[in-house]
């Protein structure tokens, strides 16, 4: 009873947002259409996306620009919800939102190590995100050199994990840093999962992070190997220090495994493997959306008023946006409908 009295305004809210998500014969529509001003055109008509677009001329949109505007709606809902929230749930959502902190921080790194101009993450924290956040935006917009930006993160949380990087390893490179923000942002929020959900909702962030970090190891250790030819050494750095079902022994076999054939018959033995058959090395970034899909909707399903109904529209609408913007490449491209609803619905 007493989820249901604290969560019934936000889930409400969360239940309506959610019921405009579109569905499989929705992205078959939009994949059929002609090209981008009449994919935006079409997602005016969407109240999840009709804000947004509103000012928005589409005979002179470009893709670039759509994205951006669908990129921009996550945090919109981000802020709906947060509005709707009691001070738990805003705590959670606080907590959820450093996946927003960290994309920003990447954009402003990727500029000092690579060069180049800000990405769009960055204006679209500054406009939608900064005030539910405590880093000093003025500071770390005005960083011009690896150790400005290290400095400027002083008083936040990702000072330490950022100042470690950079005093042990002077040569390192935007993938040591990023990789460094992700290891920080995991394991900081699995460490206070009880914190920042409550005892009600503990477990189903146990169960969410677990398999999400569990999902993202497999195909990390996947990647390293097949794709960037990284020695054992370099892999091992590479995991996320959580494991929820699987095992260091199972994280060793698949680190070490010497080819393709010994990684899939490691990663059949799995807990993983074992329940989900159809898992392969070949279909690893499709199973992880499709594992962490499944779990996040059991736990939404059983406990509907708890922050599982908060944590699966969030993950959801960053999910239909990933699966609008890869319509759009579509749409772009001139691709078949029927090849391009395949790449769609993989998401």
């Amino acid at each position: 009873m007493k989820g249901l009295l604290s969560f019934s305004g936000v889930v409400t809210k969360v239940r309506a947002m959610q019921g405009r998500f579109f569905d499989e014969e929705d992205f078959r529509e939009i994949v059929s259409l002609p090209d981008v001003p009449a994919v935006a055109a079409y997602l005016k008509k969407n109240p999840n996306y009709e804000e947004a677009l509103k000012a928005v001329d589409e005979r002179t949109l470009h893709r670039g620009q759509l994205e951006y505007y669908l990129r921009n709606t996550i945090l919109r809902d981000f802020q709906k919800i947060y509005c709707f929230s009691d001070s738990q749930q805003r705590k959670f959502l606080k907590r959820y939102g450093r996946r927003y902190e960290v994309r920003y921080l990447k954009s402003i790194l990727v500029p000092i190590m690579e060069g180049g101009q800000t990405a769009e993450e960055s204006r679209l924290f500054d406009l939608h995100f900064s005030r539910y956040s405590d880093l000093d935006m003025e500071k770390l917009s005005q960083a011009r050199t690896i150790t400005e930006f290290v400095e400027a993160l002083k008083g936040s949380p990702y000072y330490e994990p950022m100042a470690r990087v950079h005093d042990t390893s002077p040569q390192a490179t935007l993938f040591e840093y990023e990789t460094a923000l992700d290891l920080f942002h995991f394991s900081t929020i699995w460490k206070d999962k009880k914190e920042i959900a409550g005892k009600p909702g503990e477990e189903a962030l146990k169960e969410f992070y677990g398999t999400k970090f569990d999902m993202l190891n497999l195909w990390y250790i996947y990647r390293a190997k097949k794709y960037y030819n990284m020695d054992n050494v370099s892999v091992y750095a590479l995991t996320i220090p959580v494991l929820y079902h699987l095992n260091k022994n199972d994280i060793r076999r698949l680190v070490e495994a010497e080819s393709d054939n010994d990684f899939g018959t490691a990663l059949k033995e799995t807990y993983y493997g074992r329940i989900y058959p159809a898992l392969a090395p070949d279909n690893l970034q499709y199973m992880y959306t499709k594992i962490c899909r499944d779990v996040i909707k059991e736990g939404a399903d059983k406990d509907p008023y708890s922050i599982a109904s908060l944590y699966q529209y969030l993950y959801l609408k960053e999910h239909e946006v990933y699966r609008l913007t890869t319509a759009l490449e579509c749409v772009r491209y001139g691709l078949k409908p029927e090849e391009s609803i395949r790449y769609v619905m993989q998401r």
